[in-house]
């Protein structure tokens, strides 16, 4: 066996980068000595139960040997040029290619199996979708990964089909953090199950928020979409006529549906009570394709909109991508990013609605 004597070790300060760059070569060391331990136990070894855990045991050392790897990479540049030119000679001298050879933070490869990586990414899709409101009811413009900006050509002219103003508009970033304990990791795998990614899920319902308030101010802080004021929806049929007058102001404007109407959580309560048998919100259904509730909306405000992308749509570049970023402190932190811009191409097929408080 290969270690280091703890009494060579200095005591009573910090270690520089160099003596840190040491101990991981150590570290490599002493984890693959360990593996080569457990995989000779196993092989000596003929109950089968037994065995699969110092093999288990031995792959989880595997794991740790690129978790210092990959630190050491960060400390020595020195280390990745010889790593690639070692990979190079191999590829060279026998023509084998060898996998991973640099850094690539994006990559699951140095903590996750494929087969984990796929799981993480498509719950982590699954859940922003589910809790993204908007993106469900407003058309979505996929402008592709490595996209920074989408063209905008704006309508606001009477005729309303006269671009009047033909901008560039950068696509904004979200992202979000999250962690993976190792120790959670090697529990799933010794169960064969799948690992624990409620943090990653809580991290998608964040970016998912974070994507429809901003879809809200957008929405709220443009200056040219109609604008009308509206009565209190606790009276009977006060709803009904507002989104009537709401409605009739788009077809002014020759904007036709599908219509969606976007409410607070407290108005779309107030849409439910009955009245003759019928609540308000089965009414407002006859006159538009759906009623949607926001958290991000405030309560004395309902957008209507004309949900065809002519009128609105949302440009997408990075859509709910998760990256590896790297180890710390024996967990691994993960992020995951999208890249959005709210294009609102006709603001005459938005009418915001608004009781004065």
């Amino acid at each position: 066996m290969m270690s280091k004597h703890p009494l060579e070790l200095p005591v009573g300060r910090k270690l520089s980068k160099e003596e840190i760059a040491q101990a991981l070569r150590l570290s490599i060391i002493a984890e693959l000595d360990a593996i080569n331990l457990y995989l000779q136990l196993a092989g000596a070894i003929d109950d089968e139960k037994i065995r699969k855990v110092f093999e288990d045991i031995a792959k989880e050392e595997k794991t740790h040997v690129g978790e210092f790897l990959a630190l050491l990479k960060v400390l020595d540049e020195e280390q990745v040029t010889e790593l690639e030119r070692g990979a190079r000679e191999v590829e060279e001298l026998t023509g084998l290619k060898v996998a991973n050879s640099t850094v690539d933070e994006s990559s699951d490869d140095n903590v996750l199996t494929e087969d984990e990586f796929k799981y993480l990414s498509s719950e982590v899709a699954r859940v922003a979708g589910s809790v993204r409101v908007f993106r469900k009811y407003i058309p979505v413009y996929s402008a592709g990964k490595g996209v920074d900006a989408v063209p905008l050509e704006t309508i606001v002219s009477k005729d309303g089909i006269t671009p009047v103003e033909r901008i560039v508009i950068p696509l904004q970033e979200f992202s979000t953090k999250f962690v993976l304990s190792q120790k959670s990791i090697d529990y799933a795998r010794s169960r064969k199950e799948m690992p624990d990614i409620s943090t990653a899920l809580q991290a998608a319902t964040k970016l998912a928020i974070d994507e429809d308030s901003y879809i809200v101010k957008t929405l709220l802080s443009c200056k040219d979409v109609l604008r009308i004021s509206m009565g209190r929806w606790e009276e009977a049929g006060v709803a009904i006529d507002d989104v009537t007058k709401a409605l009739q102001e788009l077809v002014k404007q020759g904007i036709v549906g599908p219509y969606v109407l976007f409410v607070s959580p407290d108005r779309y309560a107030k849409l439910l009570k009955v009245y003759e048998r019928v609540t308000e919100l089965e009414r407002l259904k006859s006159l538009v394709k759906d009623v949607v509730q926001s958290i991000h909306i405030p309560g004395n405000i309902a957008i209507l909109i004309s949900a065809n992308p002519y009128v609105i749509d949302v440009a997408v570049g990075v859509d709910t991508e998760v990256n590896y970023i790297g180890p710390e402190n024996g967990n691994h932190v993960f992020r995951i990013r999208e890249t959005i811009a709210l294009r609102i191409k006709n603001p005459k097929g938005i009418v915001i609605l608004e009781e004065k408080m």
